[in-house]
């Protein structure tokens, strides 16, 4: 809003108005309002001045992402430096600077918090509010570009139950590692599957197992109760009375349509998936790892799909 815009307002007198800045509203006001606005209208509520801004301490713009909303898409990596083009659910791309994007990579994707590898560093990330929580980082951690790295966290990071787990490939074998850490704990542990050669393409989380899922229908699951890694073969129901998770994989037209929405030069781009909430089955949608096209010696575009929320914490907040 402009400082210079006024609102009209009937006094008791029919016949005379008065004027009321819009930095004069209220106080108690303005958390009710910050609190019904979406991302990008919550961002510019919060510039207009410093009252604003701490009247909006509290707001999350959870109205954008309610159940069967489409993700928006985060195009970064680009050119080398923190320059990023947001995408949103309707197709406005907006041009935004996120320094903590710039030589990163995103692991997972959940609920408005991503999951960065950044530097040697692994931490979570709310692309609009900068929230930052940082991970201790494994030992020994297969590096970027040469192995897939996908992962999955169980609660956001703010949860006392949150657990993050990353599946990665060891250098040139068909062997997978599995790497697991719980809120509060200082170290990873670390599983091994031996020889699982194709790709992970979907990940999820549900029920206490993490699901890891390839381009055909097996997958890879690991329990947190029995700390087990095992192999399974996705089987679809075929009528609504079968139990089943409910987690369904993002349809082939859906997925061009999202790619539609961006009106981007994607090329060669490797994008970060995620889950979107829905109301029946949570859809997945898959990760497009391309770490080992050719690209030359410049720097290739990333992108990642995610739930926009405005997540604010505590700076003294600790993993």
């Amino acid at each position: 809003p402009d400082e210079n815009v006024v609102i009209s307002t009937r006094s008791s007198t029919r016949d005379q108005v008065t004027t009321r800045e819009w930095n004069d509203l209220p106080s108690e006001l303005l958390p009710s309002i910050a609190d019904r606005l979406g991302i990008i209208e919550l961002l510019r509520f919060r510039g207009v001045c410093k009252d604003w801004n701490f009247a909006s301490s509290t707001a999350s713009a959870e109205i954008e992402a309610l159940p069967n909303r489409d993700p928006w898409f985060l195009l970064y990596g680009e050119n080398n430096n923190s320059q990023c083009t947001l995408v949103t659910e309707s197709g406005k791309q907006y041009t935004i600077t996120i320094p903590e994007m710039d030589g990163a990579t995103c692991l997972a994707s959940s609920q408005g918090w991503l999951l960065l590898y950044r530097e040697g560093l692994i931490f979570f990330f709310c692309p609009f509010s900068r929230a930052r929580i940082d991970l201790p980082v494994p030992t020994k951690f297969p590096p970027m570009g040469i192995s897939d790295h996908v992962a999955v966290f169980s609660t956001p990071p703010t949860s006392q139950d949150c657990v993050v787990c990353i599946i990665c490939r060891t250098n040139k074998t068909d062997d997978l590692e599995l790497y697991v850490i719980h809120r509060g704990a200082t170290s990873w542990t670390k599983h091994k599957l031996n020889s699982f050669p194709n790709k992970i393409e979907c990940a999820a989380y549900y029920n206490g197992v993490f699901y890891y899922f390839d381009n055909t229908d097996l997958m890879v699951c690991f329990s947190i109760k029995d700390r087990s890694i095992s192999l399974g073969k996705v089987r679809y129901v075929k009528s609504s009375n079968e139990r089943c998770i409910p987690l369904r994989f993002i349809s082939n037209v859906e997925k061009e349509d999202m790619k539609k929405r961006l009106d981007l030069e994607l090329g060669d781009v490797s994008t970060c998936g995620t889950t979107v909430s829905c109301l029946n089955a949570d859809k997945m949608v898959p990760y497009e790892n391309r770490a080992n096209a050719k690209g030359g010696g410049t720097r290739r575009s990333k992108g990642v799909w995610f739930q926009p929320r405005f997540h604010q914490i505590d700076k003294m907040l600790s993993w």
